[in-house]
Order: structure tokens, then sequence, then C-alpha cells
């Protein structure tokens, strides 16, 4: 997140805890001073202020590495941004993608100008990038080019705020796939090719705010149409639906609606583990986030839906716990298609052999998570619902072309515990 304008350091503080389900591995700001750009809590009247809340997907886990300060020759700037630059090593010297990519931003703006400069390391990017960096000349704003990561803006009294959700706005617009933005000084607009509009299909599942307006819509509204699809295709009868806690009670409740089974909260979280999928390899332990209700599943057939079915860890420490609550049934529903590869462009999961359904069919998926049976939503479904999407987890189908085992390399090699 982002604002220029008066106030603009009070205003980041108070977007960041509104993006902290996109990372909890740390929050950093950066700020304009009359002395330059500086990293740290910026204060009420800074001018130009940044935030951003950590998920990882580049360098090592557990460290707070944006906003990032980048110099080339006296051109100075501060940079954060979402996504995942797979080939960054080509784009500047830099541990990880955000400090090669502001450090790339820098020197292409120094030799060729704004606008120019930042389509120049644009066009060299694979994989998907929106950033926001704080320049001599104001706020740059980029939407990524192919639309993949989201960025949204809003006006306040003399200033502009970015955030890649409305939530954190409080409202808002979009911005448009490949849009550039500098306001501050000088107010300068331009298009970045491809402008493709391909969200990902997993901000939409899991990742975003339901609050919040993708591609137009609002994100609760798509969760709740894929539970009434998943609700079509489905074979048996059971008692309640139950939801894995907390993105996916949207689309349980259509459900459960759907099919006029009661809604039950026999799972429950622990408000203050997080989201347990963002969270750090060495840091995920589901028993210490979810409790089974017993009072509510025992001797009961139960469908446990939930968004989607990536690594398999929390849906297997979940069926455990219901089956140890005393549930006769557990019936796994899951309102997406099965993962079957990698993301390169802005989610942590980077290889095939972490995802669950990767070599295996759905019943050694079922056996696996030890549910009774296990029903994903087809892909046909999925596609009609959130229409034109980044489906590169589900199909292999990437935006652009890219070599799985080279990027799978590339990206592993630079994670640490």
């Amino acid at each position: 997140a982002g604002a220029w304008g008066r106030g603009a350091g009070e205003l980041a503080r108070r977007m960041a805890p509104w993006l902290m389900h996109r990372g909890h591995e740390g929050v950093g700001f950066a700020y304009a001073s009359p002395d330059g750009l500086k990293v740290g809590p910026p204060p009420e009247d800074a001018e130009g202020a940044l935030a951003h809340t950590r998920y990882s997907t580049s360098g090592a886990y557990g460290v707070q590495l944006q906003p990032v300060l980048a110099k080339h020759r006296d051109l100075e700037l501060a940079l954060v941004f979402n996504g995942t630059v797979v080939n960054y090593k080509k784009l500047a010297e830099g541990s990880f993608d955000g400090e090669a990519l502001a450090k790339a931003l820098a020197r292409e703006i120094w030799e060729r100008g704004l606008e120019e400069g930042v389509t120049q390391v644009y066009s060299k990017i694979v994989g998907a990038a929106s950033l926001l960096a704080l320049t001599p000349w104001g706020l740059l704003a980029v939407r990524d080019p192919r639309g993949v990561r989201p960025l949204a803006y809003r006006h306040y009294g003399e200033g502009v705020a970015f955030s890649s959700e409305t939530v954190a706005l409080g409202g808002g617009q979009e911005v448009a796939p490949g849009l550039a933005v500098l306001y501050g000084k000088r107010i300068a607009f331009w298009k970045i090719p491809p402008g493709e509009a391909r969200i990902c299909a997993m901000e939409l599942v899991y990742f975003a705010h339901p609050a919040s307006i993708l591609g137009g819509r609002l994100v609760a509204d798509v969760r709740r149409a894929l539970g009434r699809a998943l609700a079509e295709v489905e074979t048996r009868d059971f008692d309640v639906v139950a939801y894995v806690p907390e993105t996916a009670r949207t689309a349980a409740e259509a459900f459960a609606e759907a099919l006029g089974k009661p809604l039950v909260d026999a799972v429950v979280k622990n408000r203050f583990a997080g989201r347990v999928f963002i969270t750090p390899p060495h840091l995920r332990n589901p028993g210490d986030a979810f409790r089974a209700v017993p009072e509510l599943v025992a001797g009961r057939r139960v469908a446990l839906v939930d968004d989607s079915l990536i690594r398999g860890t929390n849906m297997r420490a979940v069926v455990k716990l219901l089956k140890e609550a005393g549930a006769r049934e557990v019936h796994v529903r899951i309102a997406s298609p099965p993962v079957k590869w990698p993301c390169f462009f802005g989610m942590d999961f980077q290889t095939r052999r972490e995802l669950v359904a990767y070599k295996r069919d759905v019943e050694a998926t079922r056996a696996y998570i030890g549910a009774d049976s296990l029903i994903y939503l087809p892909l046909e479904k999925f596609r009609q619902i959130l229409g034109s999407a980044c489906y590169g987890c589900f199909t292999g189908e990437y935006p652009v072309q890219i070599d799985v085992e080279e990027a799978e390399a590339a990206q592993t090699g630079t994670r640490g515990a």
C-alpha cells in the first residue's frame, strides 16, 4: 500500500493492518522526508509513504525485506511490490526479486526517463508484479500488465492512496492491467503492454479479502457462486456442513443453503494463529491453529468444505480432528479444481512435489487426507464462474511461457527456513 499527499504517513499506517491477510511475516514502511527517503514507520504528516505486509515468495523466510531502497547515480527510490519475478537475476544483482526489481527500476529510469524506464523493466519480467515506488517526482504505481496481481486506488482529500485490495482503502477502484501512474509533483499516465485482464484465480478463491472488489466483482459473491456450483455435483447425503476457517465459510454457506443442510462451526480457529497456508514452512502447525467441536459432529456425517486443496497440510489435520471428535464420516468438498502445478506469479508453492494432487489422483488424495470421500469443483464450472483469469496452478498453462523445471530450481534455491 502507499499514499501521496497531506497525511500520507498516517494513511499508510492505517492501511497496513487491512492487508495482513495477504502476509504476516512482517510489516515494513518507507516514507519521503526532507532529508530523502527513509525506512521505518512514517510520521503522520509525511508527504509520501509506503507500507508492506510480507508473504514471502522469494528470499529468506521470517524477515521483513520490503520496502527496498535502491539508488543509481543520483536517483533514489523506495519500492514495494506484490508478485514474483522468476528471472530477477537477469534484471540486476539482488538476493531476492524485490531487491533486483528496485535496482533495475532505478537504473532504467535514470538512463531512459520515467515512462520508458518503467516500460523497459516490465518488458524483461518473467512472472507478475504490481508495484508502488516513492520517486523524486512522487508516488509511482504500476498494475501488473497481465492483471494477475491486483492493485486499486482511491482519492482522499488532496491526495491519492493505492493498495493491493479495495478493502484497505475503504472502497476505491481497480487500476487497469498495465496502467502506470505517477502522482505527485507531476501527474502522468501510460500503458505497459499487453494490458490483459487475467486476475489470479487463487486471489478469488482464497487469497483476497471477501469484501474486496476484483475484476469488477465482490470476492464474496464469487465464492458464493463456487459454493453453489459445488452443490450441483454433490452425490452423497450427510447431516451437517462444516468448513475450514476462515476463507471457506462463504462457499460453505452457499453449498449448505443449496442442499438444505445446516451449516455448523464445527472447526474453530485460533484467530491469533494467522493464515497457516502463508506461514513459513517451519512454523506451519495446523494442530495449534484448529480445534473441532465434538458437540456439533459426534455421530454425524459431515461435509467439510474448503476453498482449495494445495499441500493438504491443513485438511489432513482437520479431518483427523473431526474424526477424533466423533464424526461418523467426513466428506471433503473443495470449491476449486485440483492444484497440480506450481505458481511463479505470487503464491508460495513453487514446486510440484509439495502439492498434494501432484502425481495423485482423487482417490489417492482422499486416502492421503483421510477423508471418506473427496469431490473437487470441476474445472469447466470453475472457469464459467471466474471467467478471464490465470489458471496456471490448475492447468499448467501460464500467462507467459515458463520452463517449469528451471523456474522451480531458480526459486527454491533462494529460500531458507
